[in-house]
Order: structure tokens, then sequence, then C-alpha cells
């Protein structure tokens, strides 16, 4: 018999995400065993091309303030990038659909690599230069992961999430869902801690059983 599945909404340059990392380790770990999980890439920002401006700067640090707030998550708050630096999303989710495909399972190591090294070195993942340069250390050639991230069809293959993700009814992350054959439920839409969390999947099982 199949087991359920725990889908995993969110994108690599979501500070919610990243706010949400711990525990999504931890709910890894405590229901591995049970359930199977599923990484779908949202598209927070996906083809954005706004000018980076102190604004802008100011504006999103203000959120990562919040996040670092409201969960502790370390965040490098210097956020000094490039001025040709656009926070487009779509490069960052492209490389992790394109390591889901190439090495199952490593999608979830090279998503939170993804996210430290955006909110903590300040490194532009943005550029494909620098997600290759996180992608090879888990097994990934080099020269492959050049030439398969800037196919047509990779990007499409990464596009196809996003509108999974919308067909969902997901318009904001991170979201977690369970699915069970034809029952589909959403067990968190933005974050939670463990304690608000697992009650909610646990229902969910309860249901199966």
């Amino acid at each position: 018999m199949e087991r359920p599945t725990l889908i995993y909404i969110a994108d690599p340059m979501c500070s919610w995400c990243w706010g949400f990392s711990p525990v999504l380790e931890e709910i890894r770990k405590r229901y591995d065993s049970q359930v199977s999980f599923q990484l779908l890439l949202g598209g927070l920002r996906p083809g954005n091309t706004e000018r980076f401006d102190e604004s802008r700067r100011t504006y999103i640090l203000q959120h990562w303030k919040a996040v670092h707030a409201r969960t502790g998550q370390l965040f490098n708050f210097d956020f000094a990038m490039d001025p040709t630096f656009t926070y487009d999303t779509e490069p960052a989710s492209r490389a992790v659909a394109l390591t889901r495909k190439l090495m199952p399972g490593k999608e979830w190591e090279l998503f939170k690599r993804v996210q430290e090294a955006f909110y903590v070195d300040n490194a532009d993942v943005t550029k494909g230069e620098c997600l290759e340069e996180l992608a090879t250390p888990l097994g990934m050639d080099a020269s492959s992961f050049r030439e398969l991230f800037q196919l047509p069809e990779t990007k499409q293959e990464v596009w196809e999430d996003f509108d999974q993700a919308r067909q969902l009814g997901v318009d904001g992350f991170p979201t977690l869902i369970g699915r069970n054959g034809s029952l589909v439920a959403t067990l968190m839409h933005g974050y939670q801690d463990m304690k608000a969390l697992v009650p909610s999947i646990d229902r969910f099982l309860e249901k199966i059983d």
C-alpha cells in the first residue's frame, strides 16, 4: 500500500521558508517511517526584474528581521548585493528541480544549501555559477549541471512546479499539504512551530488509519 505524502511547497529564497528550516528537519525525522515527502517549488518571485534599490533592500530586511525575531534563524543583515542583483527566485528553484531530477533525494540538501548561502553568506544565488558551486559537492558533475541548467526543458520543468502549486491553491510559503489518494488536506499555510504543526499532521494521519 502506498504511503501518504507530505508535500512541502516552498521557495529557496523565501525568508519564512528559511525560518521554517529547523522545523522541517524535525518533521522529516519524526514522520520518516510513516509518510513520503515531496518538495514542490512554489515560485515566490520567478522572473522578477525589479531594480534592487535601497528602498527594496530596506523592505526585504524588515521581513528578514521579523522572521529572525519569530524563529531565531540566523540571517546576515548586511545583505550586500551587487547593483545588478534582482530578486528573481526562478534560477535557484530551477537548480533544485534539476537536482531532484538527476539525483532524487538530494534536492532537499541543495534547497537548504541555497538558503544558507543566500541568507547567511549573502551569496547571489540568482547566478548559475553560484548555484553550480552549491550543487557540485552533492555529487553533481559541474559541466553537466551547467549545460542542463540552461536548457529550455529544465526551465519548463520548474515552471510546471509553480503551476502545480497554484493548482493546489497555494499562493504563500511555506505550505505543507497532506495527500493520500483522493484525500488532500492543507496542514500548514505560513510558518508554524513544531508544537502547532504536529497535531495537524497527526490528525491527518489518524483519518488514514
